[in-house]
């Protein structure tokens, strides 16, 4: 969750219904859980929050790391460090990422400028590649923020090669966006032998 209001981690706790497992150092990336599930703060950055995350449907623990990535190319540079720092360490567990990254990766992921972002998109690649991750695809909205008639795909899910072998099938919804700019994203996995079920 990503809360443009005053920290309130009650309040949306009995909102959500979901137990509140911690922020990161400047506020902006919140972790909720449903009860039996559990998150354990692995690493806690200004822009990315990462984790070890258990279940009791899952066989195995699995890394998620949140991020809200700054607004400037310079500012980012930190997350793409952070993000490869992360890969080091990641011990071969499953590991999902996924946020409001603030950059694109493809002049296809904008609508409304022709602001040379060329530089910006070789960063994330770069990243992106040195991690090994992989974007799972979605469904739903092309853009997942707008305004001013300007429309971005900013936020989005990648994973580990792991994952994508613990899992049958991993499914990213881009939502509408209802009281932010951006839209949330809904991310699905199924297990194998679970026949058929999200």
């Amino acid at each position: 969750m990503e809360p443009l209001t005053t920290p309130n981690p009650d309040k949306f706790s009995r909102m959500l219904g979901l137990s509140f497992k911690g922020s990161n150092i400047n506020g902006k990336i919140w972790i909720f859980v449903e009860e039996g599930m559990d998150f354990d703060v692995v690493d806690d950055s200004e822009q990315l929050l990462h984790g070890r995350f258990t279940c009791p449907r899952i066989p195995a623990p699995i890394l998620i790391s949140a991020v809200y990535a700054k607004c400037t190319r310079g500012e980012r540079h930190a997350l793409w460090e952070k993000m490869r720092d992360t890969t080091q360490v990641s011990e071969g567990l499953p590991w999902f990422i996924g946020g409001d990254f603030n950059a694109i990766l493809s002049s296809r992921d904008r609508l409304g400028s022709d602001t040379n972002r060329q530089a910006e998109m070789v960063d994330f690649a770069e990243a992106i590649e040195d991690c090994r991750l992989l974007d799972p695809g979605y469904d739903g909205s092309e853009f997942t923020w707008a305004k001013n008639g300007l429309m971005e795909r900013l936020d989005r899910v990648l994973i580990s090669e792991t994952t994508s072998q613990m899992f049958d099938a991993i499914r990213v919804t881009n939502l509408p966006r209802i009281a932010s700019d951006h839209g949330p994203l809904l991310v699905r996995s199924r297990l194998p032998n679970t026949h058929g079920g999200w």
